[in-house]
């Protein structure tokens, strides 16, 4: 959506948002920084040593990048060098189609209130003796080589081999410092992330018991933390847990995490309880739970409001008292909706 103004774009989105949603948000939080405000991208990479994104609706078909306006200026030098690097050294691009080759990605992280960079270079298997020299032109504070030898075409690393500097970077949103590593998730756009946290943290104010569903490094549960009594993150993935852990303790944070599957979870017994799964919506089983437990007030953050809407019919017995419109991903047809659901007739 580059091509519309960017007020345009919010209108856009906000008549998407009204039409799948049933009524206009109550507040639309723009990006504060429309350009080069992602803290992560995958650049993807063929057998020719294209350095880029798959063209779309065609997944064998990579289209090379050599300005990428979303993320920043040194991301594209990392992949120019990257280019020069594998020809220099004879290393292989990928052949997703045959499953041959080497280089499959280059992920980019960036802590865009702290500085701090991570350049992680997926490959079908360890090539760290390769890597031992690559030393791009620009500040790279964690030099990774993720190993993905499987059929999956994802970024995703089943081996992480430090090369150089940490296995971490940070992020800080409204004063929380945040270590992420390379499979862990964290909100894209460090910008409308602080506003979002200061949404969740003001509408968890005051609260007895707080759970915090996919609750990734810990991002919304230790701001929780510490305005109410009690805060619980429940996260499936094991390195964010840990991460997550060690996140609390650096904050000086009371918030507990558990490693567990949210539809796993028996009866709900929490004031609020928020929710922030991944595109493909909250699992059925845990939408059941809710509505089983009935927590007085639920907090459903998404990246895909059309799922949400569907997930949204199945929570009987809950309306919505506030929705927000958050810009998380400019120039894009994506958004991020933050529904304040209370249960009909509860009070808290």
């Amino acid at each position: 959506m580059q091509h519309l103004p960017y007020e345009e774009q919010l209108e856009v989105k906000r008549n998407r948002v009204a039409e799948l949603l049933g009524r206009e948000p109550d507040e639309v939080v723009p990006s504060p920084v429309i350009w080069h405000y992602r803290n992560r991208m995958d650049y993807a990479i063929n057998r020719e040593l294209v350095v880029g994104l798959r063209e779309r609706g065609k997944w064998w078909s990579y289209v090379d990048i050599r300005t990428c306006l979303l993320q920043s200026p040194e991301a594209d030098a990392l992949r120019d060098y990257l280019r020069r690097f594998a020809r220099e050294k004879g290393i292989e691009g990928y052949d997703v189609r045959r499953h041959e080759g080497v280089l499959r990605y280059l992920v980019v992280r960036e802590g865009k209130f702290t500085g701090e960079r991570m350049a992680a270079i997926i490959t079908s298997r360890p090539i760290a003796d390769l890597l031992s020299d690559f030393s791009p032109p620009v500040r790279v504070d964690s030099l990774l080589n993720g190993v993905n030898g499987g059929l999956s075409d994802t970024s995703r690393a089943d081996k992480v081999i430090l090369i150089r500097g940490k296995e971490t970077i940070s992020e800080v949103l409204l004063g929380y410092r945040y270590s992420i590593g390379l499979n862990t998730f964290f909100q894209t756009n460090s910008y409308t992330a602080e506003a979002m946290v200061r949404i969740v943290k003001e509408e968890v104010a005051g609260s007895r018991t707080v759970y915090d569903l996919y609750s990734g490094v810990g991002t919304f549960t230790i701001p929780a933390a510490e305005v109410a009594e009690y805060a619980l993150g429940v996260e499936s993935d094991p390195q964010s847990v840990e991460l997550a852990r060690r996140n609390a303790e650096e904050n000086g944070s009371k918030a507990d995490f558990v490693t567990a599957r949210a539809e796993a979870l028996g009866a709900i017994d929490a004031d609020v309880v928020i929710i922030d799964p991944p595109r493909a919506g909250v699992h059925p089983r845990l939408l059941e739970n809710l509505v089983a437990s009935s927590p007085p007030k639920l907090i459903y953050l998404s990246c895909n409001p059309a799922k949400q809407a569907e997930d949204l019919r199945k929570l009987r017995g809950y309306s919505i008292e506030r929705l927000i419109m958050v810009d998380q991903f400019p120039h894009t047809h994506h958004v991020e909706t933050i529904a304040i659901l209370r249960r009909t007739g509860a009070r808290i």
